[in-house]
């Protein structure tokens, strides 16, 4: 009986994966994946089942095979895809936090089409009538294929208990949250679209055990969400580079969706460090070590961005600038347009250890 469920399964999972990996020719690798039998591939192996899957889960097998033996004893041995690293792996310097020349010089205002390939905005259902969430928005950072990089008040809290929500999946790739895909209009007048948007379900959330949150006494205030299944690197879905403590950063800037919802699309607005007393001053409890002090440049604060974005500063290797993740935002003063007000990031160097120590594979 045993023996007949088997061949059973082999045979199911035989006509998808023949279904899946048959829809591209095979080709090389990406430097972030490598070339290995399928039944080797323990990221692949972990969401591989006959029956139950999702589109998107079934999505991640297209366009993977690198390789076939004839002589492999079954489908699983004889077929080689491109695996991706496992969880707990970060990407290296050339896989993360590309920043095109042309992006170099900050400029406040709207995004470029997925200028930020590594923005995830987080998705909120409730809990007693299984349906989403429109009004409650956060963001994070794609740090790795399998991890999002956010704000702990963002899956954990009074707020979200008292409106039974939690944190369901991420989206991916997003430009425009008013349309699927987001498109821009060129200075000619004809329509540039990125691909549709990936949304990926959260398989588990790590919250910082010190994470402390009681009226603008915030602190450790960073999350880990650790995706469904791994997510393929493509122009519009890509990690940021992680730094740490030590680390010098240039051209700071913040990139979000507008928390009003006036804005549908990226905006972004230059930063500057602050010293850390300006901070002291408008948040006493404010700590100097894990959190960072910064304001916007030209009258502009971060308040209309969503909690748990990106602060992000270049650092350039070889004439090329890469963006690496300075700080997660936290908390502000209210309102908006505040002259000179600073807000508060957690500063992400500060907690690399933390984060690296908390990687699954």
């Amino acid at each position: 009986m045993l023996h007949g469920s088997k061949v059973y399964i082999l045979a199911l999972l035989q006509a998808f994966l023949l279904a899946k990996l048959a829809e591209s020719a095979m080709s090389s690798c990406p430097r972030d994946e490598k070339c290995t039998r399928l039944v080797s591939c323990s990221p692949l192996m972990r969401i591989l089942k006959p029956t139950g899957m999702t589109q998107a889960e079934r999505d991640v097998f297209a366009h993977r095979q690198c390789g076939l033996d004839p002589h492999g004893s079954e489908l699983l041995h004889k077929i080689y895809v491109c695996c991706p690293e496992l969880g707990d792996v970060l990407p290296s310097n050339q896989s993360c936090g590309p920043a095109p020349p042309e992006f170099l010089t900050p400029s406040g205002g709207h995004a470029v089409l997925n200028e930020y390939p590594w923005l995830a905005l987080l998705l909120y259902e409730n809990r007693l009538s299984l349906t989403w969430d429109q009004e409650t928005s956060c963001v994070g950072s794609l740090i790795n294929s399998r991890y999002v990089l956010t704000a702990a008040h963002c899956v954990t809290g009074d707020y979200l208990t008292h409106k039974d929500l939690v944190v369901k999946s991420v989206r991916l790739g997003e430009h425009n949250k008013s349309t699927n895909p987001g498109c821009i209009t060129l200075d000619s007048g004809h329509h540039h679209c990125a691909p549709p948007h990936l949304q990926v379900n959260v398989d588990q959330v790590i919250v910082h055990h010190g994470f402390f949150s009681m009226g603008t006494t915030v602190l450790n205030d960073i999350a880990l969400l650790r995706l469904q299944f791994p997510v393929r690197y493509t122009k519009q879905i890509r990690p940021i580079c992680l730094v740490d403590a030590d680390t010098h950063l240039q051209g700071l800037r913040i990139a979000s969706w507008d928390a009003t919802g006036g804005i549908q699309t990226v905006i972004m607005s230059t930063m500057k460090e602050r010293n850390p007393y300006d901070c002291l001053i408008s948040y006493p409890h404010f700590h100097p070590v894990s959190q960072m002090c910064a304001s916007g440049e030209r009258k502009r604060d971060t308040c209309v961005a969503m909690s748990g974005s990106p602060l992000m500063g270049i650092k350039e290797r070889n004439l090329h600038g890469f963006f690496f993740l300075a700080g997660i935002s936290t908390y502000g003063q209210q309102p908006c347009y505040s002259p000179g007000v600073p807000e508060v990031y957690t500063k992400t160097g500060y907690f690399l250890e933390w984060i690296k120590a908390n990687l699954g594979p």
